[in-house]
């Protein structure tokens, strides 16, 4: 019995050991520190050739349920960074139909875009999640190539915390899009 009971434990602490790993596809910040958060590596992808996706989070928080995440995606193609602001663009006036929060901004500077938005989610006709997204697009070289690059944040509210968090936005929006058109952010290689 002490053996089968063993095993078991070494089988999941070896599913759980390999769920905590997270490949990093490119070298830059980590933590990234923004919003007076630490934000660690906590999921990645390359769902295509060219294109790689890095989410981050504050301890404890988990791509399922968080409050708040960073996230760099690098994607190397002929696509503009203004191409790319005006793609989400298009997408939420398509989201606007069904999503009766669903509202945003475009900012522009200098061939850099901002991309300021608030989305939801309902589930059995009641309100279950608002997100609020600052997506920054800018157009950089790595290793000799063209990538778009987006580096944005993302703030969810989850049931009661609903309304006092949108009544938030009007006072922490202007500082947060600032901050995040002038963070310092540099995809160095790729790995």
């Amino acid at each position: 019995m002490k053996k089968v009971l063993f095993v078991i434990f070494l089988l999941g602490t070896a599913i759980w050991s390999y769920a905590q790993t997270v490949k990093e596809y490119f070298v830059t910040d980590n933590p990234i520190a923004f919003d007076n958060t630490h934000f660690y590596l906590g999921w990645s992808s390359n769902p295509s050739k060219g294109y790689f996706l890095h989410e981050y989070f504050p301890k404890g928080e988990t791509p399922e349920q968080f409050n708040k995440m960073f996230t760099v995606s690098i994607v190397e193609t002929g696509i503009s960074a203004k191409d790319a602001a005006m793609a989400k663009a298009n997408e939420l006036t398509k989201r606007k139909e069904n999503d009766n929060i669903c509202n945003y901004k475009v900012y522009e500077n200098g061939g850099e875009y901002i991309v300021d938005f608030l989305v939801s989610d309902i589930a059995n006709g009641q309100l279950t999640t608002v997100e609020w997204n600052i997506h920054y697009y800018k157009d950089i070289e790595i290793d000799g190539k063209h990538y778009s690059q987006l580096v944005f944040f993302s703030q969810r509210a989850y049931g009661d915390n609903i309304v006092p968090f949108i009544k938030s936005l009007s006072e922490i929006s202007s500082e947060k899009i600032l901050a995040l058109a002038n963070i310092n952010l540099v995809v160095k290689t790729l790995k």
